[in-house]
């Protein structure tokens, strides 16, 4: 019993004090493959693929008036293409305000 009473507060002070001394430490190889991630979510292939998405999801919307489920997976589905839309620019302003790039 007497070790587990020194055992926590180390094992909190390990913890708790690790990031800071990580704070400095910025990973090349994170920053490529961020950057490769990105390219993947805001490719050209990508815009593609939302905007035929987007298109149809219109038409489907437009045709089911009537339907209030419809509606509401259209207007889930529209959500959908707005964030993976605006996904890459989110991360590329955290990355630029955290320094890391």
């Amino acid at each position: 019993m007497k070790r587990l009473k020194y055992f926590l507060p180390f094992l909190f002070t390990i913890f708790l004090s690790s990031p800071l001394f990580a704070q400095g430490i910025v990973p090349q190889g994170m920053q490529n493959l961020t950057d490769q991630i990105l390219e993947v979510f805001t490719g050209p292939l990508v815009r593609t693929i939302l905007i035929i998405i987007f298109v149809a999801t219109g038409i489907v919307f437009a045709y089911n008036k009537d339907n209030e489920k419809m509606k509401r997976n259209c207007i889930a589905i529209f959500v959908g293409i707005a964030i993976v839309g605006i996904g890459g620019e989110v991360v590329r302003q955290v990355w630029n305000a955290a320094g890391l790039r």
